[in-house]
């Protein structure tokens, strides 16, 4: 199943990162890892590249998000009110407003956060347990031959492997994501230890969790031709409806899920917002100063926090002109964060003999041989993942359906490239990310 091929793929990617995280435990990341892993004549460039990408990556993984809750919130009235006509404009404000409560939770109520997440966490584990028994009870069942052996091709694609390649795009998305842990890595005890923790078991069981969820819905999708002509756009909600036969029932169900979608939007902004702070705190950025910049009540970046929100608002703005606007996101997400990925994991593989000379590793150890094996599994899924995200996902291609995440990701790359060539590389002080700096997180003020 693509489910569970894509859970163990991530597992490998999340575990090659895991391992650079638990010997360089920095808010930066990926170009932190690339700056300490890189030979020396491509350290600076790599790393500066590195970064641009894995921001770029994650402010389009918080737009999904919150696209994802503010499409909804927009579908939980169709539901409830058969009358009302959505239009693209109200999908926007309401991916706006999404967006807006992130932000003031990140900057006015950043005390809160883990007790926010703590009740969103239990909402994931409550809500998903409520979403299995109730589908598994009161849904009508397709056959196990129609969940583990028919294939259905309705995109357009006239070769079913290629559907098949396209179709990885909502495998993967769920498990984007796994370097959130590693920029929180300098307000985190022992990070270390828990960095890689945290980044790796969330995707195992995340990836268990989505396996129970694919399987059931699967189950009980009821006639695939309805799912995918229902008026909410959202096939899970009409899956709901049908289920509980009740408008109640599926706004209660959806809510939940649109609550997880919140969580991960506000998630998201402080991550990201993290990777910006370290990111123009080496200089690295056009107005590093501002951005860098720590509030001294507040003790958030806050500047950061607002530049990350703005530049998701303006990606809303394709929804407007766009049928699958949403899909493009999807894509310029999974395409941002695993070239990120790729970068450091490179550079890990050729730089893993040299660590084991120097004993250079950090607790979290994958060893000789499934180290080099994770590396290696990890580039080639990255590969083609990256590949088949910038297909349109659906048959004939029309200026309203084609995928533009290539243009968009394509676009902030040359600008990027740009700004490096002419100011960026004359001031960017490549991060030094050497052993003692790594000592002072983990034994430093984290363990007072």
């Amino acid at each position: 199943m693509i489910s569970l091929l894509s859970a163990v793929c991530s597992i490998c990617i999340a575990s090659s990162l895991g391992e650079i995280a638990s010997i360089y435990p920095t808010a930066g990341g990926q170009y932190h890892w690339v700056a300490a892993l890189a030979p020396a004549s491509i350290r600076s460039t790599a790393s500066w590249v590195t970064g641009w990408v894995s921001i770029g990556g994650q402010v389009v993984l918080t737009s999904s998000a919150a696209f994802a809750a503010g499409l909804q919130m927009q579908a939980l009235i169709i539901v409830n009110n058969e009358t009302y006509v959505p239009e693209r404009w109200q999908g926007m404000l309401f991916y706006w407003l999404v967006l807006v409560y992130a932000l003031a939770l990140n900057i006015w109520g950043d005390r809160l956060l883990p007790y926010i997440n703590t009740v969103s966490g239990a909402i994931h584990v409550i809500g998903f347990v409520t979403i299995v028994v109730v589908l598994g009870v009161m849904a009508p069942k397709n056959s196990a031959s129609f969940v583990f052996t028919e294939v259905t091709n309705s995109s357009g694609w006239s070769n079913d492997g290629v559907s098949w390649l396209v179709g990885l795009l909502s495998a993967v998305y769920p498990f984007l994501g796994y370097d959130a842990a590693c920029h929180l890595a300098e307000e985190m005890p022992h990070a270390s230890r828990n960095v890689p923790l945290a980044m790796v078991g969330s995707v195992t069981v995340n990836g268990l969790m989505g396996l129970v969820y694919v399987i059931i819905f699967l189950f009980s999708t009821g006639p695939l031709e309805k799912l995918l002509a229902t008026p909410t756009g959202f096939p899970f909600m009409q899956i709901f409806l049908d289920a509980t036969k009740s408008q109640a029932g599926c706004t209660v169900l959806s809510v939940i899920i649109t609550c997880t979608a919140v969580a991960a939007t506000v998630a998201g902004v402080t991550s990201t917002s993290r990777t910006l702070w370290a990111f123009a705190r080496d200089k690295s950025t056009p107005f590093d100063k501002q951005l860098s910049k720590v509030d001294k009540r507040l003790q958030i970046p806050v500047y950061a926090v607002v530049v990350v929100t703005v530049l998701q608002m303006l990606l809303g703005l394709i929804y407007l002109g766009n049928t699958t606007a949403f899909n493009a996101i999807l894509s310029m997400s999974i395409i941002g964060m695993y070239v990120s990925y790729a970068f450091p994991i490179i550079a890990m593989l050729f730089a893993r003999k040299s660590l084991q000379t120097s004993n250079g590793f950090g607790p979290f150890k994958l060893g000789h041989i499934a180290g080099p094996a994770a590396n290696v599994i990890s580039l080639i899924w990255i590969t083609v993942v990256v590949i088949f995200s910038t297909f349109p996902s659906a048959m004939p291609v029309t200026p309203q359906n084609m995928n533009y995440s290539i243009v968009v990701m394509a676009g902030w790359l040359f600008a990027g490239i740009a700004y490096y060539v002419f100011r960026g590389k004359y001031k960017f002080e490549v991060p030094v990310v050497d052993f003692d700096v790594v000592e002072g997180l983990r034994d430093g003020v984290h363990d007072k």
